[in-house]
């Protein structure tokens, strides 16, 4: 598993803590497993079990909270992006 890959999953698996029981256990086993093998497993579970939840309220939240996220991710990204333009002019000015 990638380094941005964990660090997605992380950001997915804490933005859903309040709406999933399970999502605190999985974000634990996450955060201390070193074996890439068994991330991925742990990826595809998490994926399996959200998948099977059968409350209405709880999947709706959970895909509320995975959209804020995702906002939020986009909004992150388009600074990130805005400021390297922004420092690449600010070398190209200068030179």
């Amino acid at each position: 598993m990638t380094e941005e890959k964990k660090q997605a999953l992380q950001n997915i698996l804490e933005a859903i803590i309040p709406y999933w029981d399970m999502a605190e256990w999985f974000l634990l086993i996450l955060q201390e497993e070193w074996n890439n093998e068994l991330k991925e497993k742990l990826y595809q579970n998490i994926i399996k079990e959200i998948r099977n939840i059968n409350s209405k309220t709880q999947q709706e939240n959970i895909k509320n909270a995975l959209q804020k996220l995702k906002e939020k991710t986009e909004q992150t990204t388009k600074a990130d992006e805005e400021d390297a333009e922004h420092m690449l002019d600010d070398f190209i000015n200068n030179i």
